[in-house]
């Protein structure tokens, strides 16, 4: 038997919503929790986050006529999965996760229904809702935190367009583009009482709880290696002084996906050229731990994946490289168009063109709608921010291609001229009538929450006002993966043979979305990380505490607290 520095019964590898809940629910159930991230702080790619939370049916919906239920959650699911995936894993999602969110509201995460939020295919879905399915987190004082606020990560408004950060939540957001001022007053009243919205207040209020509770947390302390033959018995973490081996009865992998890993992203989603938003450490750590246990990966449809296009402001950058900020191109006067002046999909409506984006042309061996580039004009400009430039202050040199013309902006960006001006001619003569019959843009209830809600159409209008700017697009990763572990419904990691490895567990974007198959509905990531961890962290709580208990750990006798 080895030698262990220390000993727990749950460690939680990745400080995420995810790797924080499971902690949390362990702790709650009378284990030793340990929790290890790679990153400096915690809070994982979750504190970037808009933190939008989809559970459905979940306890803070309506009720009555008007309640959820699981037969229409299902059918959606169903219906997002275009006949892929779990259906085991899908129903432990949807027949779990009230139970779920309503245990950990209990032991204190204050979380708030976002008002106005349809599901992404609502009506056209069958079991699609209008309303009450996304949930956020309530505003959380980072001064309850004590010594952790300084150890815990603040989004800076990276992942949630130019205007949230940390000091706005999902509500507010939508409203932003029509209500600066408003919003400015409301960003500076939660800096002065020191709030933190969004996915920045959930691991706020996540790491509170675990604190709470007694659950170590250390950072800096990437996990090395997993330790034992038939099972999990404990891992090797490295840490800025030393390597210690921590015992653990059960490992819960929540280490987040693999966007900072070229190699993982060229394998797994066939993309050569993309950028992050997710912190640096996410480099598919979950593959090399569960690697030494034959554990088996699964794959969803790449296409199907929740993938951003995002503008490069000049002089921003993340990890090392350029910083590509994620735009949802859901306002007015604008269009995205490929390489042959073309548009692909509704720019208001991200899921369409994250899959036409990335559509393959076997006759010609192309992707025709890559590169693409967000083209509009100075009615846009003047009205809605691009980034963090405000509609006042002029686009910084280099960033766009500028034009008194469409033809000449055509010829300085490189599209072909006469497929640009015949599809800008197309979209305004439809956009003055408020309809788009070639992508239906602004039909969807979602779509138009980030629309300009002043205008009858708020996804739609023409671009008719010189200079027109081209942006060329860059391809951004949110953390959202192709693939991942396969998982059981518990979360449990299985191996070759279709086992359940004892003792290991994946949650979050470590596991592969297979309750999901070919879709997404935005919301999805994080409710399935605090679902997961959940029934994670009770079956891991329950098999601990029902084996017989070990002979004593022998402990190193140079450990260091």
């Amino acid at each position: 038997m080895p030698d262990w520095d220390d000993s727990y019964d749950i460690v939680c590898v990745g400080s995420g919503a995810g790797g924080l809940a499971a902690a949390v629910v362990a702790a709650e159930r009378g284990a030793r929790v340990l929790v290890v991230e790679k990153d400096d702080k915690l809070g994982g790619v979750t504190a970037l986050t808009g933190g939008q939370i989809w559970v459905a049916p979940n306890p803070l919906q309506p009720q009555g006529d008007a309640a959820d239920s699981v037969a229409d959650a299902l059918a959606y699911m169903d219906f997002l999965s275009a006949g892929m995936g779990s259906v085991e894993n899908r129903r432990a999602y949807v027949e779990r996760g009230s139970e779920a969110i309503a245990y950990l509201i209990g032991l204190g995460l204050g979380l708030s229904p976002i008002d106005g939020f349809a599901d992404y295919y609502f009506p056209d879905a069958p079991g699609s809702k209008a309303d009450g399915r996304y949930l956020e987190p309530l505003p959380f004082p980072a001064t309850l935190l004590g010594a952790w606020a300084e150890r815990t990560t603040v989004g800076q408004g990276t992942m949630t367009t130019q205007h949230g950060g940390s000091l706005l939540t999902n509500a507010e957001l939508t409203r932003a583009a029509v209500d600066p001022d408003g919003i400015a007053r409301r960003k500076a009243d939660r800096a002065g009482r020191g709030e933190r919205c969004m996915g920045s207040g959930l691991i706020a209020n996540l790491v509170h709880m675990a604190a709470e509770r007694g659950v170590d947390m250390w950072t800096a302390s990437p996990a090395l290696r997993l330790i034992g033959e038939d099972r999990v018995e404990g891992l090797i973490v490295g840490g800025p002084d030393r390597e210690r081996r921590v015992r653990a009865d059960a490992v819960i992998l929540a280490t987040g996906a693999y966007d900072w890993s070229p190699e993982l992203v060229e394998a797994h989603e066939f993309i050569r050229d993309m950028y992050s938003l997710t912190p640096p450490t996410i480099t598919g750590d979950h593959f090399r731990l569960a690697s030494q246990f034959r554990a088996k990966t699964a794959t969803t449809l790449p296409q199907g994946c929740s993938r951003h296009v995002g503008i490069h402001i000049p002089g921003e950058s993340w990890g090392g490289r350029p910083l590509y900020r994620m735009m949802i191109m859901g306002l007015p006067h604008c269009v995205m168009v490929n390489a042959e002046g073309r548009r692909f999909g509704d720019e208001s409506f991200f899921h369409t063109y994250s899959s036409t984006a990335y559509a393959f042309d076997g006759h010609r061996q192309r992707f025709p709608n890559w590169p693409a580039w967000f083209v509009f004009d100075q009615t846009y400009k003047s009205k809605y921010s691009i980034g963090t430039i405000a509609p006042e202050d002029p686009l910084p040199e280099g960033m766009a291609m500028v034009a008194d013309s469409i033809e000449e902006l055509a010829a300085l960006a490189g599209i072909d001229a006469a497929g640009l001006a015949a599809t800008i001619g197309r979209f305004n003569a439809n956009a003055a009538e408020g309809v788009d019959p070639d992508f239906a843009r602004g039909s969807k209830p979602w779509s138009n929450g980030w629309g300009d809600s002043r205008l009858p159409n708020p996804n739609l209008g023409p671009l008719t006002a010189p200079p027109y700017y081209a942006i060329r697009l860059g391809r951004v990763g949110t953390g959202l993966a192709s693939a991942g572990l396969k998982t059981g419904a518990a979360g449990q990691v299985i191996d070759m043979a279709d086992r359940a490895v004892p003792g290991l567990y994946a949650i979050g974007n470590a596991a592969a979305r297979i309750e999901m198959g070919c879709g997404y509905n935005s919301g999805m990531a994080i409710g399935r990380s605090l679902v997961f961890g959940y029934l994670a962290a009770r079956d891991a709580v329950s098999i601990r505490f029902v084996e017989a208990r070990r002979e004593p750990v022998p402990m190193a006798r140079d450990i260091r607290v």
